[in-house]
């Protein structure tokens, strides 16, 4: 922690603060009750100051570990495109709603793949106090930059081998700083890129710009559910997954962790094919957790309990935005939404003759209009 320009050690600071404040108690001991008043009122001043400060240095070093510079790079050439970019780095386009995009993986050691298992984009509409949510299906067919058609959840692995050899190229773009993800050991620029290489694709698909990419280690979600004391969930069917250890049958559960991990992951089931289910269907399980832990987390009402999940998401999430877009995110937003601001828009479900995950063009188009309008919020509701 820095105090005046200068760098403070922070567990020094906690030791003189304990023996500093031990003396005053003993100082208490001797002093008229008159003055006895006023050095306990000075005591808990103290403790109050230094408690402040502890939780501003912690959650400033929780925020440290999760962000990642942000890129905005022309791929061929490796130089800012500087249309996203104002002069202090923070884009400020439509400033009365913005576009996060929710990066899933599964990165806990030992893992090796570094293919997105979800990909969520939030539209983010706090004048109507709304949040409309969008899967994009990880089959989906793409082009690549290399102008070949590929699932749009191998993006990432393209998108972080492109930036690792832009890194070697140009190693004055490394920022020196590391992040493991899995087995793999990479700066974080080059994760970052890989993650805006995904990014690049979904707004060209959606035709928006996207304000703050976030990553999640899976790991994140089971935490995060277990903290709030589970989630209940509405289960629609039948669902046998021994290597997930998931045995749920349909009605209301409430889930702990790691059941809404192997929930929102479930695809196939142990008795076979006809019990397996769609990305599309899987999408929709993974939006209801989504909704559930948010409307825990928002029906606190409390920012101080909320920001105490850092501890929670400091090593399990990686996102581009800074301080200032957190401050103003926590501080200006949290008593905006509820568990109601959540509006689910479905991807529409086209498949070719290769049995491939496509999107028509008039399909797209009609997606496009219902995701990125401010307007009808009512029809989109009434349309659940």
């Amino acid at each position: 922690m820095a105090i005046g320009g200068r760098k403070i050690d922070m567990s020094k600071f906690i030791e003189y603060f304990a023996n500093s404040t031990r003396s005053l108690r003993i100082q208490i001991q001797s002093v008229s009750p008159k003055n006895k008043i006023i050095y306990i009122l000075l005591f808990f001043l103290s403790v109050g100051i230094i408690s402040a400060t502890v939780f501003a240095y912690q959650v400033k070093k929780n925020i440290d570990k999760m962000m990642i510079p942000e890129t905005r790079m022309t791929e061929t050439t490796g130089q800012k495109n500087d249309q996203y970019e104002t002069d202090d780095g923070i884009r400020q386009e439509n400033n009365n709603h913005f576009y996060v995009l929710v990066m899933g993986m599964d990165y806990r050691e030992g893992h090796h793949s570094l293919l997105t298992d979800l990909l969520m984009v939030f539209h983010v509409i706090p004048e109507e106090s709304v949040i409309k949510l969008l899967s994009i299906p990880r089959d989906l067919i793409v082009e690549n930059s290399r102008g070949y058609l590929d699932k749009m959840n191998t993006l990432f692995y393209e998108g972080y081998l492109l930036y690792q050899e832009m890194a070697e190229q140009d190693p004055s773009m490394l920022t020196g700083n590391t992040v493991e993800l899995g087995s793999r050991k990479m700066d974080k620029i080059v994760l970052s890129g890989a993650m805006s290489h995904t990014r690049n694709k979904i707004e060209e698909l959606l035709d928006i710009d996207i304000e703050h990419m976030v990553l999640v280690d899976f790991q994140a979600l089971v935490s995060l559910v277990d903290e709030v004391g589970g989630i209940e969930i509405e289960v629609k069917r039948s669902m046998r997954y021994k290597e997930t250890n998931l045995y749920l049958e349909p009605g209301l559960r409430v889930l702990n962790g790691e059941e809404a991990l192997a929930f929102v992951r479930y695809r196939q089931d142990d008795r076979g094919q006809r019990y397996y289910i769609s990305d599309f269907e899987r999408a929709k399980n993974q939006q209801e957790v989504v909704k559930k832990l948010a409307d825990k987390i928002l029906s606190w009402r409390n920012i101080t309990k909320s920001l105490g999940l850092l501890d929670i998401l400091s090593d399990n999430l990686k996102t581009d935005m800074n301080y200032s877009d957190m401050y103003t995110m926590i501080t200006k937003y949290y008593d905006v939404f509820d568990g109601n601001s959540f509006v689910s828009i479905p991807f529409p479900e086209h498949y070719n003759s290769k049995k491939e995950v496509i999107i028509p063009e008039d399909s797209l188009e009609n997606l496009r209009n219902t995701f990125n309008s401010i307007n009808s919020i009512n029809s989109i509701n009434d349309g659940k």
